[in-house]
């Protein structure tokens, strides 16, 4: 199997197996491998052939796995370097010698870089010399690169999208809104306008081994094969591969979750025609920042006003997505803990209000006002102790954030909270005159009540005593109509005796009859 040269291209002619050799063609000293197979050299010279064609992250996939399969060769890390600082061996006006060209930007040294740590460790004394006497010559191409790009400038985002106009568009309202967040964002489209060709290649490069968080942009499944989006993705895992800090974000639109390459798949995707998906991307880079020690790392949250952070907090607020206001207080409490309008903002976000005027609106103060009447009662005498109790039942939030606020503006605040603790006071006030009043209703509900009952119990008495009446008068006109007859047409005497009789328990059961309970 023929070993292609690293310069040229042309094939190697080793004279021994010390790893160093002469090239025949351009008269390059150079190292060559010697510790693979057939099979592993073939996937060598392929990878040397992508790099010169700048595919570098295809040449990096391969070049990796060689790595992992024959770890004790130098020569596989020695390439995966010159792929990280985008080596290519190109012709030189006026030489017939190829000179290397830098096409990427690595930010340490070559003598930090682990790869060429590696290599030397596993390299020949003669390997050795040529890796260093190389490794100054690329440092020096690195350097003079890294200042024609901007030394020193990053990025906390870079974005990337397929040059479609539906994707481009996507991509653009992505990139205005981070910039509105404060974010430092690199978009090619907006960041280097007409730069195009090898010129572009080096800022995208630089963007992205600088940039935190990276976000792939796809309108469409098509997107992910597209040759130019490709490249920027494949460079965006090999970033996160070698900086596992990294934050990658795929971010879809009408993309079904089996069109989405497995490389990207295992990293959050955000389907951007949900609501709310741009507000929970710059959470999770938010997060990110907050994880990676805020201030202290420079990252975007150490160099974003808090004004705008508040800002935002309050969007969500007027929103009505209180879960993300309270995520953004933590976030801003993260960074800075004495931040009062946080506090006020996370306790306003916990009990669902928008903001102040809506602390005042009946629904919420009746609300505080059951809290505090099922924790403490109606029992308080005194404004202070009032106060004391309530301020326990809002927590601590609101304690801070009064501590915390200065001059003015705390005196507003003050006056926002004492307005607030009265309504809520005088809302337990008039709930405990309603709880008054409606046991006195209900006492004299039940007076009424039993009024009504004996009234029914008298009425039916007297009723009772009426039918009693008019049936015992009945009786009595037919037993008076039967003797007085006995009596007059028959002259029966014991007729009259019963008539006078009957008359004398007349008047008897009549006057009982009559009679009051």
């Amino acid at each position: 199997m023929e070993l292609l040269c690293r310069i040229c291209g042309e094939p190697l002619q080793p004279e021994n197996d010390m790893g160093v050799c002469e090239c025949e063609n351009c008269g390059s000293r150079q190292t060559f491998p010697v510790n693979f197979s057939d099979e592993q050299l073939d996937i060598f010279n392929n990878a040397r052939r992508l790099r010169q064609k700048t595919d570098f992250e295809g040449a990096e996939r391969l070049l990796s796995k060689l790595s992992s399969e024959c770890p004790d060769e130098p020569e596989s890390y020695w390439e995966l370097l010159l792929c990280r600082c985008g080596i290519v061996y190109e012709d030189s006006e006026g030489s017939p010698v190829k000179i290397p060209v830098c096409h990427r930007v690595s930010i340490n040294a070559v003598g930090e870089d682990l790869d060429f740590l590696t290599a030397i460790a596993y390299a020949a004394d003669e390997q050795k010399d040529v890796y260093c006497r190389e490794a100054a010559a690329i440092d020096i191409l690195r350097s003079e690169f890294a200042e024609r790009v901007g030394n020193g400038e990053r990025y906390d985002v870079f974005m990337c999208s397929a040059d479609s106009e539906k994707g481009s568009t996507i991509a653009s309202e992505i990139y205005e809104q981070l910039c509105k967040e404060g974010f430092s964002v690199f978009f090619a489209q907006r960041t280097v306008g007409d730069v195009r060709g090898k010129t572009a290649e080096i800022y995208i490069n630089a963007a992205i081994s600088s940039a935190e968080t990276l976000i792939v942009v796809s309108s469409g499944a098509d997107d992910f094969a597209e040759k130019h989006l490709k490249s920027l993705w494949s460079r965006c895992v090999s970033a996160l591969h070698k900086d596992s800090r990294k934050l990658l974000i795929t971010c879809i639109s009408n993309v079904a979750d089996g069109d989405i390459p497995h490389e990207l798949a295992d990293y959050p995707v955000r389907d951007i025609n949900r609501i709310g998906a741009v507000s929970e991307i710059i959470r999770l880079i938010r997060r990110k920042d907050s994880n990676d020690g805020g201030e202290s790392c420079g990252s975007a949250s150490a160099r974003t006003t808090p004004e705008k952070l508040i800002r935002r907090m309050n969007i969500f607020l007027a929103d009505e997505d209180f879960e993300a206001a309270e995520e953004y207080c933590g976030i801003i409490l993260d960074a800075s803990p004495m931040c009062w309008q946080a506090h006020w903002g996370r306790f306003l976000a916990f009990n669902g209000c928008r903001n102040n005027g809506d602390l005042l609106l009946e629904e919420v103060v009746d609300s505080f006002a059951d809290d505090y009447i099922v924790n403490f009662g109606f029992d308080f005498a005194e404004d202070e102790v009032f106060g004391r109790q309530l301020a326990q039942l809002l927590g601590e939030s609101p304690r801070k954030a009064l501590e915390y606020a200065q001059d003015e503006e705390k005196v507003k605040l003050t006056t926002v909270y004492e307005r607030f603790v009265n309504a809520v006071r005088d809302a337990v006030f008039a709930k405990e005159q309603e709880k008054i009043d409606g046991e006195e209703k209900l006492e004299l509900e039940n007076i009424r009540r039993q009024h009504e009952e004996d009234e029914e119990r008298r009425n039916a008495a007297q009723q009772k005593k009426q039918d009693i009446r008019n049936r015992f008068l009945a009786y009595a006109a037919v037993i008076f109509t039967v003797l007085i007859v006995l009596f007059v047409k028959f002259h029966f005497i014991w007729a009259a005796v019963l008539i006078i009789i009957m008359i004398v328990i007349t008047v008897l059961v009549l006057g009982g009859l009559s009679s009051r309970d």
